[in-house]
């Protein structure tokens, strides 16, 4: 559902909820849309959404990205961004 956010805003509204909910020491698992591999393929729309090639619009991000909210969390990263 996090692909689906309008803007970075309701992206770090909901990626708030999600962790305020996952227990102490526990792992929150999302599957996000990035950006990675997509080359000149996606039609930016503002806000890291875009148009993909497949008709659809998603909230994109970047492993800079990612890393900096995870860090804003207190989190880790399990996995680096594919």
């Amino acid at each position: 559902m996090l692909h689906f956010a309008p803007s970075t805003a309701v992206f770090r509204a909901q990626l708030e909820q999600l962790w305020r909910v996952t227990a102490p020491g526990g792992t929150l698992f999302t599957r996000l849309a990035s950006s990675e591999g997509l080359g000149h393929a996606a039609h930016w729309l503002g806000d890291r959404r875009a148009a993909l090639p497949d008709g659809s619009q998603r909230y994109l991000v970047d492993a800079p990205f990612l890393r900096r909210e995870t860090e804003r969390l207190g989190a880790r990263l399990a996995d680096p961004l594919k």
